[in-house]
């Protein structure tokens, strides 16, 4: 397990160095961001959100919502991440959604995205779960047109990220319905999410989500893990559409980006 740890922390260093800078070329129109920040009752923290409309937005239609995780880091930058969903709309003829990013950083993101506490992180993901759930997610539908079903949402996260989407998953899934699920850290606390998953197992077994699993062929601490949660949700939520894709010749920040864009264009095809 301390292996996997140090190597957990390596990836996670080397994240750090892709955290985005203000002169990143822009890949959307400014004029789509809506920026503002949520200082949270359920975390204690504060929380820079960017909101990006489609191209044209019209409040007299009903748009999804793809929620992003850690939407400042440069591979999984809200701009870009909106950027897919746009062209992904036009290929499949459909509405595009509109991008929800949140800001997390390197500190608060230990405490946010992990569910228990040991030397690698806060155990925050209850509360964290809680802001997303009863404060993010009611502003979003205030504010804007949107579908206020489950079905109509979609989570994104990568690394630690990814395994609050497990999180979601397993403790809490009427609040998403779809998954986009990258080189996870399901290894934290001894695979603790495993566990989760086999606890909630019965009670979940009816759902019927949308769930995409992608990491990098070079992640080998995740790759075997990617695996089993594939086989578990395979073989014991029938009902669920699901994918795994492995990267050739992938680490673990290099997948994220075109692992991420794998994952959206699952969902147009499955939503």
């Amino acid at each position: 397990m301390k292996k996997i740890s140090k190597t957990h922390i390596l990836f996670y260093l080397i994240g750090l160095s892709f955290l985005i800078i203000s002169c990143e070329k822009e890949l959307i129109n400014p004029e789509q961001v809506k920026e503002f920040s949520i200082l949270s009752t359920n975390t204690g923290s504060e929380y820079a959100i960017w909101v990006v409309l489609p191209e044209n937005y019209n409040p007299g239609l009903t748009y999804e919502t793809v929620y992003v995780l850690d939407a400042n880091w440069s591979h999984m930058h809200y701009d870009k991440i909106a950027k897919i969903t746009e062209q992904k709309c036009a290929e499949y003829n459909k509405q595009n959604a509109i991008v929800v990013g949140i800001n997390n950083n390197e500190n608060g993101r230990d405490m946010d995205f992990t569910p228990t506490v040991t030397s690698e992180g806060g155990g925050g993901s209850e509360n964290y779960s809680k802001f997303i759930e009863f404060e993010l997610i009611p502003k979003i539908e205030s504010d804007y047109s949107v579908d206020t079903s489950a079905k109509g949402r979609v989570i994104m996260g990568h690394s630690l990220g990814g395994l609050l989407t497990c999180f979601f998953f397993t403790k809490h899934p009427d609040v998403f319905h779809n998954y986009i699920t990258l080189s996870f850290g399901i290894w934290y606390d001894n695979d603790i999410l495993l566990q989760y998953e086999k606890d909630t197992r019965a009670s979940n077994a009816a759902i019927n989500n949308v769930v995409f699993v992608g990491c990098g062929e070079l992640e080998e601490w995740c790759v075997i893990r990617a695996k089993e949660w594939n086989y578990r949700l395979s073989t014991y939520y029938p009902n669920c559409k699901l994918d795994l894709r492995i990267l050739a010749n992938r680490n673990h920040i290099p997948s994220a980006l075109e692992n991420a864009e794998s994952g959206i264009d699952f969902y147009y095809k499955n939503k």
